[in-house]
């Protein structure tokens, strides 16, 4: 597998610091502290703007790890009722088992690719502050678009930590030279206790508030860059996330996620579409990572799920994230659901671990090496509105919403008059089929507090509970122990 660096948690909480030649073709470089401090006192980085936007295009690199191309189908999709691991090793496998431990290699790689995202947002961010003001508007102008732009993908980072963890580190400062003068100063900002989630989601919600949006660019396509219509679907997960479910501002959900709607982005008439390298930065896309299949920009994914030769499913070894044989059901009950074709290729392999050899499904979405991972798209926000608008009563409205993606899907409509309780169900079903190997599936049942009732009733090959004892505190994953032996002041989540 692709191997990369793992950062401590001095460098990955806000020390980070690289620099690109090329958008997004060099690997960060960590840097514990600032060369350019005099006297303890923070200096800018850049001395152009250029100097910000190379370091954002680092920023934006940082998505291009492990993080996208294999952990979150194995939080998403491997971790809940939609695949079994797949793949070898007992790290992925604890995953399927829902026995993730606080040394899973997988969850400490993760912990440190999180805060390497954030922490080089932070970067951007306070170098920019840090720069003296500048007397042309083109410049201050494209100061706050990268400043923008940078805070978005700090709010991404800290949602899925926050989501992932609860309760955890955050630093929003750089940090000088240290000497013995300093040291007791900024130590504590080196080796950062756990913050409150609460705080953390308003931190987030700073980040994204509506100047911040304001300075960001518009599209009504798909693009690799933090844009008006990726934060407003950014914050309508966070306000349908944050608290405890009753306590959630639903109205909050439905006005951001109409906010994307009305960026005018659209569903494809074609579901397959979006799987297809012409499928690139599509009217339904929102957010997506870029891949050209050159040099190191191909997408490591597409070996991991599916085959050995590009464009081709020529399988020699297992492949991770096999669908479910309940997950195939529910497809197969749909009858002409055309997504199941899209999301589930069957082909001859040589292994039997789940199915016969000679008929094995394999994960779909992603075909090619090239073809970019689409993070966030309308028919995500479409769902997740339909989803709050079930929550406020409004189940004629959510039920419209649900019947156009079924439409698409080119299955029937939904039966007219479901309770709430009824319409609740029928959106979760949707967002399963419709975000399939999308890494959404885990996050949906943990946010509707659906997760021990659905993981209590998932089943292995053999049609046997696949998790003996679901237990409410793997809600949350385990703080990764290497990270507490070397930060005393980090803790471990509750019954880990």
């Amino acid at each position: 597998m692709k191997k990369f660096i793992t950062y401590t948690m001095v460098a990955a909480c806000g020390l980070i610091a690289w620099g690109c030649e090329d958008f997004l073709n060099e690997q960060p470089q960590s840097d514990f502290t600032r060369p350019q401090t005099e006297g303890g006192v923070l200096v800018s980085a850049y001395e152009t703007v250029q100097d910000a936007q190379n370091e954002l295009n680092g920023a934006y690199a940082s998505f291009k790890t492990d993080l996208y191309e294999l952990s979150n189908f194995l939080i998403g999709d491997v971790m809940s009722d939609n695949c079994y691991v797949g793949g070898d090793g007992i790290n992925e496998e604890q995953f399927d088992l829902m026995t993730v431990t606080p040394t899973n290699s997988v969850i400490d790689l993760s912990w440190s690719q999180y805060y390497t995202l954030a922490g080089s947002a932070t970067s951007v961010i306070e170098n920019i502050r840090l720069m003296p003001e500048d007397s042309d508007p083109a410049v201050a102008e494209e100061k706050a678009r990268i400043t923008a732009e940078a805070k978005f993908i700090r709010a991404w980072a800290y949602f899925d930590i926050v989501r992932l963890w609860g309760d955890a580190p955050m630093t929003l400062e750089l940090i000088p030279s240290i000497t013995a003068e300093n040291l007791d100063k900024w130590y504590p900002v080196m080796y950062p206790a756990r913050t409150p989630a609460d705080e953390i989601y308003a931190q987030i919600l700073k980040d994204l508030d509506d100047a911040v949006i304001a300075d960001l660019p518009r599209s009504s396509t798909g693009l690799f860059q933090a844009t008006q219509g990726a934060a407003h679907g950014l914050r309508a997960k966070v306000y349908a996330t944050m608290g405890d479910k009753a306590s959630r501002d639903y109205n909050k959900v439905v006005t951001e996620c109409e906010a994307v709607e009305a960026e005018g982005y659209e569903l494809v008439q074609d579901f397959d579409v979006l799987w297809t390298i012409e499928g690139k930065h599509s009217t339904e896309s929102i957010f997506e990572l870029e891949f050209s299949g050159e040099a190191e920009q191909h997408n490591w994914a597409y070996w991991v799920l599916l085959s050995d030769v590009n464009g081709e499913v020529e399988v020699t070894w297992r492949r991770y994230c096999t669908p479910t044989r309940q997950l195939v059901e529910k497809f197969q009950e749909n009858g002409t659901d055309v997504r199941y074709a899209s999301s589930i290729i069957w082909a001859e392999v040589p292994y039997s671990t789940y199915y016969p050899a000679s008929n094995y499904p394999l994960s779909y979405k992603i075909r090619r090496e090239e073809q970019n991972i689409i993070l966030l798209r309308l028919a995500d926000i479409l769902l997740l509105k339909a989803e709050a608008l079930v929550e406020l009563g409004r189940v004629d409205d959510a039920v419209d919403i649900v019947n156009e993606i079924r439409e698409r899907a080119r299955i029937d409509p939904l039966p007219d008059g479901m309770s709430q309780d009824q319409a609740r169900l029928a959106v979760e079903d949707e967002r399963q089929l419709e975000l399939y190997m999308e890494g959404q599936r885990w996050f949906d049942l943990v946010r509707n507090d659906r997760m021990e009732a659905v993981m209590s009733a998932a089943k292995d090959k053999d049609g046997n509970p696949m998790v003996a004892d679901v237990q409410p505190f793997r809600r949350l994953m385990p703080v990764p122990q290497g990270q507490i032996d070397i930060n005393e002041r980090l803790t471990q989540n509750p019954e880990y």
